[in-house]
């Protein structure tokens, strides 16, 4: 698999996807966290325990596609190797919604969790004011969020973006 590809889809759902479930409040005290390296114990537990597996399911669905087929300068056309079966369209619309199926899981398992500590995460239910801030979402439609540090090998290695 090509990292960049991951890495793409990785930063894609986070950006995508989390703001949505956590709202920016605690996506921006997360990211700020990370980048000085002062996760709390909190954050840290959130981290691992519900967002990290959100967004394994989300980074496989944004990735789906971007593995299968590839942008080239006259057309689309599909990636494949001498040993192997590309899929159907079909079958990888199926495959596609299996991965946002469980991704939808993890994000209602991590709203749940962050609406029963209201007093450990305030921000989710005050993210701030202004054009820019968004507020979460109800409904388990979006998920994820990536540090280094979790227990799946293939997010090790994304360095979130220079403030």
């Amino acid at each position: 698999m090509d990292d960049k590809l991951l890495k793409s889809a990785i930063k894609e759902s986070q950006e995508i996807y989390i703001r949505d479930v956590i709202g920016s409040g605690i996506y921006d005290e997360l990211q700020d966290q990370a980048y000085n390296g002062t996760l709390t114990t909190p954050n840290t537990t959130l981290l691992d325990s519900y967002i990290a597996p959100c967004l394994k399911y989300y980074t496989l669905t944004e990735a789906m596609l971007p593995m299968t087929f590839k942008f080239m300068n006259k057309s689309v056309a599909s990636r494949n190797s001498e040993n192997a079966t590309p899929v159907s369209t079909q079958e990888l619309t199926l495959i596609e919604q299996r991965y946002r199926d469980k991704a939808e899981y993890y994000a209602e398992r991590l709203r749940d969790y962050l609406k029963e500590n209201p007093t450990v995460y305030p921000k989710f239910l005050n993210p701030g004011t202004g054009f820019d801030v968004i507020r979460p979402k109800n409904t388990a439609v979006l998920g994820g969020f990536y540090l280094p540090g979790t227990d799946d090998d293939c997010f090790y290695n994304y360095d979130f973006p220079e403030k």
